[in-house]
Protein backbone atom coordinates (compact mmCIF):
# COMPACT_ATOMS: atom_id res chain seq x y z
CA UNK A 1 0.00 0.00 0.00
CA UNK A 2 1.40 3.25 -0.79
CA UNK A 3 0.79 6.42 2.05
CA UNK A 4 0.17 9.62 0.00
CA UNK A 5 1.49 12.75 1.77
CA UNK A 6 0.52 16.52 1.49
CA UNK A 7 2.23 19.28 2.92
CA UNK A 8 0.36 22.95 3.16
CA UNK A 9 3.03 25.80 3.94
CA UNK A 10 4.15 29.06 3.45
CA UNK A 11 7.58 29.63 1.16
CA UNK A 12 10.44 29.49 3.90
CA UNK A 13 8.75 27.56 5.98
CA UNK A 14 10.89 24.18 5.25
CA UNK A 15 8.11 21.85 3.73
CA UNK A 16 10.24 20.81 0.68
CA UNK A 17 12.87 20.07 3.15
CA UNK A 18 10.50 18.59 4.98
CA UNK A 19 9.17 15.96 2.40
CA UNK A 20 12.71 15.13 1.95
CA UNK A 21 13.81 14.67 4.60
CA UNK A 22 10.48 12.09 5.45
CA UNK A 23 11.59 10.55 2.02
CA UNK A 24 15.44 9.65 2.83
CA UNK A 25 14.43 8.77 6.34
CA UNK A 26 11.87 6.33 4.70
CA UNK A 27 14.83 4.97 2.33
CA UNK A 28 16.67 4.35 5.18
CA UNK A 29 13.96 1.69 6.60
CA UNK A 30 13.83 -0.33 3.06
CA UNK A 31 10.92 1.94 2.19
CA UNK A 32 10.60 3.25 -1.41
CA UNK A 33 9.43 6.52 -0.99
CA UNK A 34 9.64 10.10 -3.45
CA UNK A 35 9.46 13.46 -2.76
CA UNK A 36 8.73 16.68 -4.76
CA UNK A 37 7.16 20.43 -4.61
CA UNK A 38 4.76 22.06 -6.27
CA UNK A 39 6.41 25.61 -6.73
CA UNK A 40 4.53 28.80 -9.41
CA UNK A 41 5.64 31.96 -8.91
CA UNK A 42 5.54 32.45 -5.31
CA UNK A 43 7.83 34.73 -3.11
CA UNK A 44 8.90 33.96 0.43
CA UNK A 45 5.99 33.81 2.58
CA UNK A 46 3.13 32.50 -0.36
CA UNK A 47 1.33 29.09 -0.14
CA UNK A 48 3.39 26.17 -1.52
CA UNK A 49 2.51 22.63 -1.41
CA UNK A 50 5.06 19.66 -1.37
CA UNK A 51 4.48 15.89 -1.73
CA UNK A 52 5.93 12.13 -0.32
CA UNK A 53 5.06 8.89 -1.50
CA UNK A 54 6.48 6.05 0.37
CA UNK A 55 5.98 2.19 0.02
CA UNK A 56 7.08 -1.41 1.00
CA UNK A 57 6.90 -1.81 -2.60
CA UNK A 58 8.23 -0.41 -5.70
CA UNK A 59 5.70 2.21 -7.86
CA UNK A 60 5.34 3.94 -10.80
CA UNK A 61 3.75 7.01 -9.74
CA UNK A 62 4.99 10.32 -10.35
CA UNK A 63 1.92 12.15 -10.52
CA UNK A 64 1.11 14.97 -8.08
CA UNK A 65 -0.84 14.00 -4.69
CA UNK A 66 -4.60 14.83 -4.71
CA UNK A 67 -6.11 12.31 -2.77
CA UNK A 68 -3.76 12.40 0.19
CA UNK A 69 -3.86 9.77 3.15
CA UNK A 70 -2.18 12.68 5.57
CA UNK A 71 -2.02 15.81 5.04
CA UNK A 72 0.41 18.44 6.76
CA UNK A 73 -0.22 21.95 7.37
CA UNK A 74 2.89 24.29 8.67
CA UNK A 75 0.49 27.89 8.91
CA UNK A 76 -2.86 27.40 10.53
CA UNK A 77 -4.01 30.69 8.69
CA UNK A 78 -3.59 28.38 5.49
CA UNK A 79 -7.20 26.70 6.83
CA UNK A 80 -9.73 28.40 4.90
CA UNK A 81 -7.67 29.84 2.65
CA UNK A 82 -6.40 27.02 0.38
CA UNK A 83 -8.37 23.85 0.08
CA UNK A 84 -6.84 22.08 3.22
CA UNK A 85 -9.06 18.79 2.84
CA UNK A 86 -9.21 18.69 -0.70
CA UNK A 87 -9.47 15.04 -1.65
CA UNK A 88 -8.20 13.61 1.67
CA UNK A 89 -9.62 10.23 2.30
CA UNK A 90 -11.86 9.27 4.85
CA UNK A 91 -10.56 8.93 8.42
CA UNK A 92 -7.37 10.42 6.93
CA UNK A 93 -4.70 12.12 9.29
CA UNK A 94 -4.06 15.88 9.57
CA UNK A 95 -1.11 17.33 11.48
CA UNK A 96 -1.57 20.72 11.99
CA UNK A 97 1.03 23.35 13.80
CA UNK A 98 -0.95 25.22 15.92
CA UNK A 99 -0.56 25.64 19.79
CA UNK A 100 -4.36 24.52 20.92
CA UNK A 101 -5.86 20.69 21.24
CA UNK A 102 -6.50 18.70 18.71
CA UNK A 103 -9.96 18.22 19.69
CA UNK A 104 -10.39 22.18 19.88
CA UNK A 105 -9.02 22.54 15.89
CA UNK A 106 -11.71 19.37 14.89
CA UNK A 107 -14.62 21.59 16.34
CA UNK A 108 -12.74 24.80 14.72
CA UNK A 109 -11.90 23.75 11.71
CA UNK A 110 -15.25 20.99 10.92
CA UNK A 111 -12.49 18.48 10.64
CA UNK A 112 -14.87 15.73 12.84
CA UNK A 113 -14.43 13.51 10.00
CA UNK A 114 -10.48 13.24 10.04
CA UNK A 115 -8.24 12.12 13.00
CA UNK A 116 -6.17 15.83 13.76
CA UNK A 117 -2.53 15.59 15.87
CA UNK A 118 -2.12 18.85 16.58
CA UNK A 119 1.49 20.23 17.64
CA UNK A 120 3.22 23.64 18.35
CA UNK A 121 6.21 23.05 16.23
CA UNK A 122 6.77 26.80 16.04
CA UNK A 123 6.95 27.44 19.31
CA UNK A 124 9.19 24.19 19.50
CA UNK A 125 11.43 25.40 16.69
CA UNK A 126 11.63 28.74 18.64
CA UNK A 127 12.78 27.25 22.13
CA UNK A 128 15.34 24.95 20.29
CA UNK A 129 16.51 25.70 16.87
CA UNK A 130 15.99 30.02 17.84
CA UNK A 131 13.78 30.24 14.24
CA UNK A 132 10.39 29.20 13.19
CA UNK A 133 11.37 26.22 11.33
CA UNK A 134 8.33 23.97 11.94
CA UNK A 135 9.36 21.41 9.67
CA UNK A 136 11.09 19.84 12.10
CA UNK A 137 8.88 18.98 15.09
CA UNK A 138 6.44 18.11 12.71
CA UNK A 139 7.71 15.24 11.86
CA UNK A 140 8.75 14.40 15.00
CA UNK A 141 5.01 14.26 15.51
CA UNK A 142 4.26 12.45 12.23
CA UNK A 143 6.48 10.05 13.71
CA UNK A 144 5.04 9.30 16.86
CA UNK A 145 1.03 9.02 16.01
CA UNK A 146 1.08 8.08 12.38
CA UNK A 147 3.70 5.79 12.50
CA UNK A 148 5.00 6.69 8.63
CA UNK A 149 8.55 5.96 9.60
CA UNK A 150 10.33 5.38 13.07
CA UNK A 151 12.19 8.49 15.14
CA UNK A 152 15.28 6.71 14.95
CA UNK A 153 15.13 6.84 10.70
CA UNK A 154 14.88 10.97 10.83
CA UNK A 155 17.29 11.33 13.74
CA UNK A 156 19.94 9.60 11.75
CA UNK A 157 18.84 11.20 8.53
CA UNK A 158 18.75 14.79 10.45
CA UNK A 159 22.30 14.37 11.56
CA UNK A 160 23.71 12.73 8.41
CA UNK A 161 22.14 15.99 6.68
CA UNK A 162 23.63 18.30 9.39
CA UNK A 163 26.98 16.93 10.57
CA UNK A 164 29.22 17.37 7.54
CA UNK A 165 31.78 19.19 8.57
CA UNK A 166 30.82 19.90 12.04
CA UNK A 167 30.30 16.76 14.02
CA UNK A 168 27.28 15.34 15.89
CA UNK A 169 28.23 17.73 18.98
CA UNK A 170 27.86 20.27 17.13
CA UNK A 171 25.09 22.87 18.47
CA UNK A 172 23.03 23.21 15.52
CA UNK A 173 22.96 19.50 15.12
CA UNK A 174 21.87 19.12 18.64
CA UNK A 175 19.39 21.34 18.66
CA UNK A 176 17.48 19.86 15.38
CA UNK A 177 17.61 16.59 17.33
CA UNK A 178 16.05 18.23 20.46
CA UNK A 179 13.29 19.50 18.03
CA UNK A 180 12.32 16.04 16.48
CA UNK A 181 12.49 15.10 20.08
CA UNK A 182 10.36 17.32 21.61
CA UNK A 183 7.75 16.97 18.29
CA UNK A 184 7.78 13.02 19.05
CA UNK A 185 6.93 14.19 22.61
CA UNK A 186 4.61 16.52 22.70
CA UNK A 187 1.53 16.47 20.00
CA UNK A 188 -2.45 15.91 20.98
CA UNK A 189 -4.62 13.77 19.37
CA UNK A 190 -8.49 13.25 18.42
CA UNK A 191 -10.02 10.73 16.42
CA UNK A 192 -12.71 10.80 14.19
CA UNK A 193 -15.89 11.36 16.13
CA UNK A 194 -18.93 12.23 13.97
CA UNK A 195 -19.69 9.77 11.43
CA UNK A 196 -22.56 11.30 10.21
CA UNK A 197 -20.38 13.87 8.37
CA UNK A 198 -19.15 13.85 4.49
CA UNK A 199 -16.32 11.08 4.90
CA UNK A 200 -14.28 12.82 2.80
CA UNK A 201 -13.55 16.25 0.75
CA UNK A 202 -13.07 13.88 -2.38
CA UNK A 203 -13.04 16.19 -5.41
CA UNK A 204 -15.94 15.61 -8.14
CA UNK A 205 -15.07 14.37 -11.62
CA UNK A 206 -13.27 16.77 -13.92
CA UNK A 207 -15.57 17.87 -16.47
CA UNK A 208 -14.41 16.75 -19.95
CA UNK A 209 -12.27 19.56 -22.36
CA UNK A 210 -15.74 20.10 -24.75
CA UNK A 211 -17.38 20.87 -21.02
CA UNK A 212 -15.00 23.76 -20.32
CA UNK A 213 -16.28 27.17 -20.84
CA UNK A 214 -14.41 29.22 -24.48
CA UNK A 215 -11.26 31.13 -22.81
CA UNK A 216 -11.87 34.57 -22.32
CA UNK A 217 -9.59 37.76 -22.57
CA UNK A 218 -9.22 39.84 -19.62
CA UNK A 219 -10.19 43.71 -20.51
CA UNK A 220 -9.04 45.56 -17.81
CA UNK A 221 -5.70 46.00 -15.57
CA UNK A 222 -5.19 46.22 -11.87
CA UNK A 223 -6.67 43.35 -10.97
CA UNK A 224 -4.33 42.80 -8.20
CA UNK A 225 -5.47 45.49 -6.43
CA UNK A 226 -8.39 43.40 -6.05
CA UNK A 227 -7.02 40.42 -4.23
CA UNK A 228 -5.85 41.09 -0.91
CA UNK A 229 -2.76 38.75 -0.57
CA UNK A 230 -1.69 40.07 3.03
CA UNK A 231 -2.95 36.87 4.47
CA UNK A 232 -0.04 35.24 3.26
CA UNK A 233 2.22 36.72 5.75
CA UNK A 234 3.98 35.04 8.57
CA UNK A 235 5.07 38.30 10.21
CA UNK A 236 4.13 41.84 9.51
CA UNK A 237 6.84 45.10 9.25
CA UNK A 238 6.34 47.39 11.96
CA UNK A 239 6.78 51.34 11.13
CA UNK A 240 8.20 53.77 13.60
CA UNK A 241 7.67 56.92 11.60
CA UNK A 242 9.63 58.40 14.50
CA UNK A 243 12.61 57.32 13.55
CA UNK A 244 12.51 56.72 10.15
CA UNK A 245 15.03 58.91 7.56
CA UNK A 246 13.05 58.33 4.38
CA UNK A 247 16.26 56.91 2.53
CA UNK A 248 12.64 55.14 0.47
CA UNK A 249 15.28 51.93 0.48
CA UNK A 250 12.13 49.80 1.97
CA UNK A 251 10.02 51.41 -0.98
CA UNK A 252 12.90 50.18 -3.60
CA UNK A 253 12.95 46.70 -2.93
CA UNK A 254 9.20 45.98 -2.10
CA UNK A 255 8.04 43.28 -4.27
CA UNK A 256 4.40 44.68 -3.39
CA UNK A 257 4.52 47.99 -3.87
CA UNK A 258 3.48 48.08 -0.01
CA UNK A 259 5.58 51.23 1.28
CA UNK A 260 3.06 53.98 1.06
CA UNK A 261 4.39 57.70 -0.26
CA UNK A 262 3.43 61.13 -0.12
CA UNK A 263 5.78 62.94 -2.02
CA UNK A 264 9.41 61.18 -1.31
CA UNK A 265 8.33 60.46 2.33
CA UNK A 266 6.95 56.99 3.68
CA UNK A 267 4.06 57.41 5.90
CA UNK A 268 2.86 53.81 6.13
CA UNK A 269 2.36 50.10 4.90
CA UNK A 270 0.11 48.58 3.07
CA UNK A 271 -1.17 45.58 4.71
CA UNK A 272 -3.65 44.55 2.77
CA UNK A 273 -1.22 43.21 -0.09
CA UNK A 274 1.89 43.20 2.23
CA UNK A 275 3.43 39.51 2.33
CA UNK A 276 5.57 39.88 4.71
CA UNK A 277 8.79 39.50 3.15
CA UNK A 278 11.12 40.63 5.88
CA UNK A 279 13.08 42.79 2.67
CA UNK A 280 12.10 46.05 3.88
CA UNK A 281 13.42 44.84 7.69
CA UNK A 282 16.59 44.31 5.89
CA UNK A 283 17.59 47.26 4.32
CA UNK A 284 16.58 49.47 6.58
CA UNK A 285 19.43 51.45 8.01
CA UNK A 286 21.04 50.00 10.91
CA UNK A 287 21.19 53.09 12.75
CA UNK A 288 17.27 53.71 12.03
CA UNK A 289 15.67 50.54 12.79
CA UNK A 290 12.66 52.21 11.63
CA UNK A 291 11.11 48.74 10.77
CA UNK A 292 10.73 45.66 13.01
CA UNK A 293 9.08 42.45 12.10
CA UNK A 294 7.19 40.88 13.96
CA UNK A 295 4.82 37.76 14.87
CA UNK A 296 0.98 38.06 13.47
CA UNK A 297 -1.34 37.26 16.55
CA UNK A 298 -1.85 32.92 16.34
CA UNK A 299 -4.50 31.58 14.40
CA UNK A 300 -5.51 35.03 13.44
CA UNK A 301 -8.27 34.43 10.49
CA UNK A 302 -6.28 36.06 7.11
CA UNK A 303 -8.42 38.49 5.36
CA UNK A 304 -10.61 37.01 2.73
CA UNK A 305 -9.87 37.30 -0.94
CA UNK A 306 -12.80 38.52 -2.96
Amino acid sequence: MIIEIRWHARAGQGAKTGANILAQAAIRQGKYAQSFPEFGPERRGAPVQAFNRISDEPFTIHSGVTEPDIVIVLDPKLVGNVPITDGLKAGGWIFLNAPIGAREAQERFGWQAFRVVTCDASGLSKRTLKRDIPNVPILGALAARAGVVALESLQTESISRLAKGRGTDDPVVKANLEALALGYEETDFADVHTQSLPSSGTKPPLPAWYELPVAGVIDRGGTAQVYQTGGWRLKRPELDLNVCVHCLMCWLVCPDSAILLSGARIIGIDYRHCKGCGLCETQCPPRARAIKMVEEEALQPAEKTP
